[in-house]
């Protein structure tokens, strides 16, 4: 389902790539019918009348789930409104959630090693603020992996980026006027915090329902 959009969004899942693989096993001589079925999700990057006129196979799309393709088959190959019918629950918005902040943090905490390591080598000593003044970045990587995938339809605008970086300037706002800091990192996070959670919100465009490959290349 969703991985399938992903790769479609990004290119990665396309009538090239299909006409190449076909090629690459010689599915011709492996079954005798001549009939694909695609997921319906990867729709967005297949010209199916290409792949047909380069390989003789007719492009049928599938139910959005892979679940349903055994009573897809059992209905010869029809699919009813609940089979055509992306949902975009809570859940399933933060399935992907786990996996981006474990790939965020092994950056964030290579970023914090560094920190520490130029702090030293400055000769100044750490100390437990020095940790502490890692929260609010800790807070934005949170903000743009966790909190804006779980708010996603009801922050406003359809950019990926802009959503992220509304998120992330309303979460800087808050930090600022809550942790009496001075004026000088107070503008410090209200320009990288945003920036920071902006970005990391860019890694769902392949997770929602509505981006495009166009849309992902604007992003």
């Amino acid at each position: 389902g969703i991985n399938i959009w992903c790769a479609a969004g990004k290119g990665t899942f396309g009538t090239e790539e299909l006409i190449r693989r076909i090629a690459a096993v010689s599915l011709s001589t492996v079954v005798r019918h001549r009939t694909l079925i695609l997921p319906q999700l990867g729709a967005s990057g297949v010209a199916a009348h290409i792949v047909t006129r380069m390989t003789g196979f007719k492009v049928i799309y599938g139910p959005v789930r892979a679940a349903d393709i055994r009573r897809f088959l059992e209905a010869g190959m029809k699919a009813g409104r609940k089979m055509r019918t992306v949902s975009f629950t809570l859940a399933e918005r933060l399935a992907v959630v786990p996996i981006e902040i474990v790939q965020t943090w092994k950056i964030a905490l290579a970023a914090l090693a560094f920190h520490l390591l130029i702090n030293y080598a400055a000769g100044h000593a750490i100390s437990w603020s020095t940790f502490l003044g890692f929260i609010p970045y800790a807070g934005a990587i949170l903000v743009g992996s966790f909190l804006v995938p779980a708010i996603l339809p009801w922050i406003p605008g359809r950019s990926l980026a802009f959503k992220g970086w509304l998120v992330g300037i309303v979460a800087a706002l808050l930090y600022a006027l809550l942790a009496n800091r001075p004026w000088m990192d107070s503008l410090t996070s209200l320009l990288i915090l945003p920036a920071i959670s902006s970005f990391l919100a860019l890694n769902f465009t392949g997770a929602t329902p509505y981006t495009s490959l166009s849309g992902v290349k604007k992003e």
